[in-house]
């Protein structure tokens, strides 16, 4: 649900990136922040371990004007790789004002792909919520593989009664697309809930604390097209695909232990949602010294 921070003067809106593990969903708000000017969005931020990871940041646009006086600020969420307490996703998903339902269109992924669509479904109902109320948008990730199951017919075999867009992490195809629909659709339930309420905002929930992280929604541009500030380079459109993902993060997990010569320590690889774990074992040899 939208809340209103008054003392700011400021209307945030949620949007909850939800699908499988290693569906990608990380790597697609990892591809987005990129995209957009350093000006107008804030930090990507983590909370949390191993597993059950937050992973958000906000974005401002200035060319989405003002509702009411107050400007828009949008927060993007996801929960990375596997998640252990099913009351994390039921908290991600809690007052949402947008889904991006993220379909893993590997050959593989459309088991976890329809268990995935059956848990957004159960959260929802939970909330006295039916999902497809919402500004949804489905969105077939890895559908640049040469193998991928096209958007159409997971779109058909899940039963999704929406648009499904094709989209790469990788490429950029479909992400910045599917993003400026859902917002305009956010866009403009917050803008007939406007006209519904005499002009004012009184049917927000007031946020009397500073913006939180769990809080967002929206207005609509005045013409069709959602303005997103893309960053400084090459000029990038909405629906242009562009540039890689990123590359794999690399960590060191717990304490390394030495006996002897012999370091022996856990390395953590992760990429997108993803995450391996190797053992890593190196022999220490003294510098030799000069004389």
């Amino acid at each position: 649900m939208a809340l209103l921070n008054s003392a700011k003067r400021e209307i945030n809106a949620k949007i909850v990136f939800f699908g499988a593990p290693c569906s990608g969903k990380s790597s697609l708000l990892r591809y987005i922040h990129g995209k957009l000017k350093q000006e107008f969005r804030g930090p990507l931020k983590t909370v949390g371990g191993r597993q059950d990871r937050l992973f958000f940041f906000d974005v401002m646009p200035p060319e989405l004007g003002e509702v009411n006086g107050n400007r828009v600020r949008f927060h993007l969420y996801t929960v990375q790789g596997e998640v252990a307490d099913p009351a994390t996703w039921k908290m991600v998903l809690k007052g949402a004002d947008g889904v991006i339902f993220v379909a893993d269109a590997s050959p593989d992924g459309f088991a976890g792909t329809r268990r995935s669509l059956e848990d957004l479904r159960e959260i929802s109902r939970g909330y006295g919520q039916d999902v497809s109320a919402l500004p949804f948008e489905m969105v077939c990730n890895k559908s640049d593989l040469p193998d991928a199951v096209s958007a159409d017919d997971l779109r058909c075999e899940l039963g999704v009664d929406a648009v499904a867009l094709p989209c790469s992490a990788v490429t950029g195809e479909g992400i910045l697309s599917a993003l400026s629909r859902v917002v305009k659709s956010v866009i403009r339930n917050l803008r007939d809930r406007q006209s519904s309420d005499g002009g004012g905002v009184e049917g927000l929930t007031e946020d009397v604390k500073e913006t939180r992280d769990d809080a967002v929604v929206a207005q609509p541009p005045e013409h069709g097209a959602m303005a997103m500030p893309v960053s400084d380079g090459p000029h990038v459109s909405l629906e242009e695909p562009v540039g890689p993902a990123g590359y794999p993060e690399l960590s060191l997990v717990g304490i390394p232990t030495v006996s002897g010569r012999v370091c022996r320590m856990t390395l953590a690889v992760r990429a997108g949602d993803c995450e391996s774990r190797y053992s890593l074992t190196v022999t220490l040899d003294p510098e030799p010294t000069d004389g």
